[in-house]
């Protein structure tokens, strides 16, 4: 009997539920980890993540265990995934590595976020409406959205730009008319001194008023 203890931590990020696995792990603790991630599935979460990057072994029952969970929660129409890039780890689900997702790191994970999601939503609508899409139509209608968002984006962009064009340009319109107010006062102070000398004449319909 081996006493090494393998370390397990649950959290919670986003919809992903993740389950942090720390030390060696021997076919004796994989009943206790099938019973945890089968009771999580059981309460509701459907899309987790089991991160194995500090698992230092890995025994024979740990692969068809992971493949148990896979099935149980895809039968519930969500997802497992493993995150890890441990050479040993690697080594030893080999045989798994087209079966189960699996990606290096949780950068890696996010990079999917949108295809996993597309495939979860159109898994969840094909349970309830009973129509399945190929996987063509599904790419396709990716397609659709990721067209439909940058499009958006690049009309909000331009609007953007103009709003910030027009404010430029009122603020020069402001500051020349306030330029050119005061050139007009001075011009009037300075013909109102000449006139009171007696060098300037005063316009017409002044003298016409008296």
């Amino acid at each position: 009997m081996r006493f090494e203890a393998l370390d397990i931590t649950i959290e919670s990020r986003g919809r992903m539920l993740w389950v942090i696995l720390a030390g060696p792990f021997h076919n004796e603790q994989v009943p206790n980890i099938r019973e945890k991630i089968a009771g999580l599935i059981e309460s509701g979460n459907l899309q987790i993540a089991i991160d194995m990057e500090q698992v230092t072994l890995v025994d024979e029952a740990v692969g068809a265990m992971l493949l148990e969970m896979l099935n149980r929660v895809r039968g519930k129409g969500g997802e497992l995934r493993l995150v890890f890039r441990n050479a040993v780890v690697a080594a030893a689900l080999a045989p798994y590595r087209h079966v189960i997702p699996r990606h290096e790191d949780s950068a890696a994970l996010a990079r999917s976020g949108l295809l996993r999601l597309l495939a979860w939503r159109t898994r969840r609508m094909a349970r309830k409406t009973g129509v399945r899409l190929s996987a063509p139509v599904a790419w396709f209608v990716l397609f659709i959205v990721v067209g439909w968002l940058v499009s958006l984006a690049l009309v909000i962009g331009w609007q953007t730009m103009r709003i910030r064009s027009q404010q430029e340009e009122i603020r020069e319109l402001t500051v020349w008319r306030e330029q050119t107010l005061i050139e007009l006062q001075t011009l009037q102070e300075r013909q109102r001194v000449m006139e009171q000398l007696g060098i300037a004449a005063e316009p017409a319909s002044a003298a016409g008023r008296r």
